[in-house]
């Protein structure tokens, strides 16, 4: 599932592309992965002018001029690419959208991806139902974040999007392997010294996975089909029983909040 890199580098290719231009028309090709559906959907959006591309959390928002928006969620294997103007719809495409001159298609191989038309007030409350964007805050915040509750492990409230915004599986075991933390930590155990380190290697991990586009750990592309660069300087997601980079301890899997989970048992305690 993308996160919080992956959305932020397609956002940043789309509102350089399609900052204030007009959506001026919608192909629907495959319906029910959007809300209001159908024709509803296409007739509420075409004309609307859009402000920006923002993101919350993992969140693409299309802003428009009149307040209100879209809200997509990509989900597992979503995508929105822009495309040439000839361009011949594929299988697992769900809608062609004409924006001024250019053309974005959005595809979903698994269909669980999500695209909602929402008035100002309901874009606004859907918006707030977040936690606060890792990146906009200082560690020291961050890190407060971290203290309760003392019994939940410290995977499970990274996870928590409404403790903080935009982390996942992929960055939050790198950010965990960077402070030297094990994922099952409870939160309570841990001291001052390591709340701060873990909001300093989380604000350091997404800020070198952003640079370089995301990670394409499995289908993720950005909004010109191309992959992410920042697999290859993963340290343990995806790395069972392979050397850890800094000891060379094998690397180890297990699940930790229903979500597979990698560590290494020697750097992270």
């Amino acid at each position: 599932m993308p996160e919080l890199p992956e959305v932020e580098t397609i956002r940043r290719q789309l509102d350089a592309k399609l900052k204030g231009q007009t959506i001026k028309s919608v192909q629907i090709l495959k319906t029910g992965r959007e809300t209001p559906h159908g024709q509803a959907f296409a007739k509420a959006i075409t004309g609307k002018r859009i402000k920006m591309i923002d993101r919350r959390a993992k969140l693409i928002v299309w802003k428009f001029t009149d307040g209100s928006g879209i809200t997509t969620h990509l989900k597992l294997t979503g995508t929105l690419i822009l495309v040439e103007k000839n361009y011949k719809p594929t299988k697992h495409d769900r809608m062609i959208f004409q924006i001024g001159p250019h053309h974005l298609v959005w595809a979903d191989v698994r269909q669980f991806g999500r695209m909602s038309y929402l008035s100002h007030e309901a874009l606004e409350k859907k918006l707030s139902e977040f936690g606060p964007e890792p990146l906009e805050l200082k560690p020291a915040q961050i890190a407060d974040l971290f203290k309760r509750p003392v019994t939940r492990n410290v995977k499970s409230a990274l996870f928590d999007q409404t403790t903080l915004a935009g982390v996942g599986n992929i960055y939050a075991d790198e950010s965990l392997f960077r402070a030297k933390i094990k994922p099952t930590r409870r939160l309570g155990s841990l001291t001052a010294e390591n709340r701060l380190r873990l909001a300093k290697a989380i604000q350091q991990v997404l800020k070198e996975a952003i640079k370089l586009r995301g990670t394409s750990a499995q289908d993720y592309v950005d909004a010109y089909g191309q992959e992410g660069k920042f697999e290859k300087f993963l340290r343990v997601y995806g790395r069972k029983g392979l050397p850890c980079k800094v000891c060379g301890t094998p690397i180890v899997r297990t699940v930790v909040a229903q979500r597979g989970t990698h560590y290494c048992p020697n750097c992270q305690k």
